[in-house]
């Protein structure tokens, strides 16, 4: 750390708490501030799983039972105090959702924290404590596959104690919500987790109590404060982080700089991040021309067109291969970014975002490039008329199926245009034949259920497939990293195979940074996209 050093980042998000795995809590304000203030086992970025062994180790052992043992280093919080197996379990009971329901012969009810649900909801009973090493052991009643994500150490077990059980020390606070998780105290429990899902609100004001800004991370926030822009909040280099991410800069402001974020780039602001529009063009354009550095991501999600199989047109699977085929991917692109073509990075796999391993191996597998080929089998069925919803409000999207609708005409397809006012309302109604949407490149098996399962929530094709369904629950029991994505490739085969969707670009986003700042580069994906990688960067060496 260098003393003396600040960096300002425009942000036009707000704090809302500092309890990143309460299920009410989830925004991308709250979690781009636990990104640098949150200790972790490992972080899932992309499709792969950073672990750091300066918090502790995870590991599995997958015999008669599985069971995953987590290890802790030596983390502390940023008012001293260890972290311990007392955080560790409270972690567990908060998002395992064990006592939820109410225990055989137990006259009271269950409890619940309202934590956001991982693969630890698999455990099979109350994790054993080993003290001296600051362990516990969970055993599950079938391997899970987020194992080394799943445990979230997100608010210190003393303050828990404190506040909810009235007890001035801090240890021996901890010890009690320690014991009132394993003795399976409910009453105690019942005000553990009453404290646990509400002490840590952050006010719109920007007023908090102490003991929510602790930190296990390599900053603590300082300040926070509401003004007619928005919520700015002040972080520091955390002096109690002994941690791998070591920061550069001593202190770091997210303050909002409204839509003129630009304009400020090298006064109020030395950090810009902006998605990609035909108004500013022109100014990136000309800052990156004078030296200011332009960095391009995406942001987890992609452009797809998705074909509806449950009734109409594309019920038939060569029919929707014909189509699919007749579609101009890369015209799309381009006619969709404009200008900005070069920011929208092009991807062929619906399951992995682009670069990593396993996006490279379902490439190879799927069997897309060959079976997507124009040909000439695109020819359309006489008289066919493909209704595409598609959101008019969306430049992108706008230009796109103006594209689209140009050039399968020419192989025979009729376009009907189907856009409608807004993103919400793409998969209203029944007309449409065909969806041109922007979909996140799922991260759990709950969201590519969501997404590609047969009864999933955001399934827009109509219909579903049992050996993908199959897949899916497969994958959710997979522990070992390699089997997953193996898994997830037969799953993006199936997708293949269906003749379902075709990915066309993810969604980019643009960072421009001052010259004063050096190393940014921000990491694609949809959590802390930009703020997560602050640790990385440092001073412009004159």
């Amino acid at each position: 750390m260098e003393e003396g050093t600040e960096v300002a980042v425009a942000w036009n998000e707000s704090l809302t708490s500092t309890n990143p795995a309460s299920a009410a809590s989830v925004t991308d304000g709250n979690l781009d501030i636990a990104s640098l203030t949150r200790g972790a086992f490992g972080t899932l970025v992309n499709d792969t799983v950073e672990m750091d062994e300066t918090f502790g180790e995870v590991t599995m052992e997958d015999g008669e039972q599985a069971r995953v043992r987590y290890d802790l280093a030596e983390p502390s919080w940023s008012d001293g105090v260890p972290i311990d197996t007392a955080d560790l379990m409270l972690a567990w009971a908060a998002t395992s959702g064990y006592f939820r329901t109410p225990k055989e012969g137990s006259p009271d009810g269950g409890v619940d924290f309202g934590g956001v649900p991982t693969g630890l909801t698999k455990s099979a009973y109350i994790p054993e404590v080993d003290e001296g090493a600051r362990a516990i052991e969970v055993p599950l009643v079938v391997p899970v596959v987020d194992w080394r994500t799943a445990l979230d150490v997100a608010v210190p077990a003393h303050v828990i104690g404190q506040k909810a059980l009235k007890i001035e020390d801090p240890i021996e606070a901890k010890e009690v919500v320690e014991t009132a998780i394993e003795e399976s105290d409910t009453a105690k429990l019942t005000k553990i987790a009453e404290a646990w899902s509400s002490s840590f609100a952050v006010a719109e004001n920007g007023k908090a109590s102490e003991e929510a800004l602790l930190s296990s991370g390599p900053y603590r926030i300082s300040k926070i404060s509401a003004g007619e822009g928005g919520q700015e909040v002040d972080l520091e280099a955390n002096p109690e982080y002994a941690g791998e991410a070591r920061p550069t800069y001593e202190q770091v402001r997210l303050t909002p700089a409204g839509a003129d974020a630009l304009d400020s780039l090298g006064e109020k602001v030395d950090v810009v991040q902006v998605s990609p529009t035909k108004a500013n063009r022109k100014q990136v354009r000309d800052l990156e021309r004078r030296d200011y550095g332009v960095a391009n991501a995406n942001d987890g999600t992609m452009w797809a067109l998705i074909l509806r199989t449950d009734r109409g047109l594309f019920k038939r699977k060569d029919t929707r291969t014909a189509y699919l085929r007749a579609v101009p991917r890369g015209d799309i692109a381009e006619g969709g970014a404009g200008e900005w073509a070069e920011a929208y990075e092009a991807t062929d796999v619906v399951l992995f975002p682009p670069g990593g391993e396993g996006y490279q191996i379902a490439t190879e597998d799927s069997g897309f490039s060959t079976k997507f080929k124009a040909s000439e089998d695109a020819t359309a069925p006489r008289g066919a008329k493909v209704c595409i919803s598609y959101d008019k409000s969306n430049a992108f999207a706008a230009g796109a199926y103006d594209t689209i609708s140009n050039v399968v005409d020419d192989e025979g397809w009729g376009t009907t245009d189907c856009g409608v006012s807004s993103a919400d309302k793409v998969l209203s109604g029944n007309r449409w034949d065909a969806v041109l949407a922007r979909i996140p490149v799922p991260q759990t098996p709950e969201e590519i259920s969501a997404q590609w399962g047969g009864k999933g929530s955001q399934n827009a094709t109509g219909g579903g497939d049992r050996d993908r369904d199959r897949l899916i629950g497969e994958l959710a029991r997979t522990a070992d990293p390699y089997e997953a994505r193996d898994v997830r490739v037969q799953i993006e085969k199936t997708l293949v195979r269906d003749s379902i969707v075709v990915p066309i670009v993810m969604n980019p986003t643009v960072t421009v940074i001052d010259k004063k700042v050096d190393s940014v580069r921000p990491r694609s994906g949809r959590v802390a996209p930009l703020v997560s990688t602050i640790v990385e960067w440092s001073p412009t060496k004159k």
